[in-house]
């Protein structure tokens, strides 16, 4: 694994203010999966591309602090393994181009 590199569509909607998204990841260019649509504002599509890239073996998993949060041990994995990271958002206008 040489790179990961995570695309996220986000859709903010009108009258409830909720902020919604979606997300391709690849990895050295090769998509390998894609969070469907999701509730959660900012960089949230990066957290629940990680947490996808956990589940499904590509990193390890990062240990839980006993208050539930989880330690960020995918940074040190990249940066120990050399591993180029690139996250971009996109907004989009409508629901359905997430």
């Amino acid at each position: 694994m040489q790179s990961i590199t995570i695309i996220g569509r986000r859709w903010f909607q009108r009258g409830p203010g909720n902020t919604y998204h979606s997300a391709t990841i690849a990895i050295d260019g090769k998509v390998v999966g894609r969070i469907p649509f999701s509730w959660g504002y900012g960089d949230m599509y990066v957290q629940n591309a990680t947490d996808w890239l956990e589940a499904n073996g590509y990193m390890p998993g990062r240990e839980h602090h006993t208050n539930g949060s989880k330690e960020p041990g995918w940074q040190y994995f990249r940066e120990k393994n050399g591993i180029a990271w690139h996250t971009e958002a996109i907004d989009v206008q409508r629901k359905k181009d997430l």
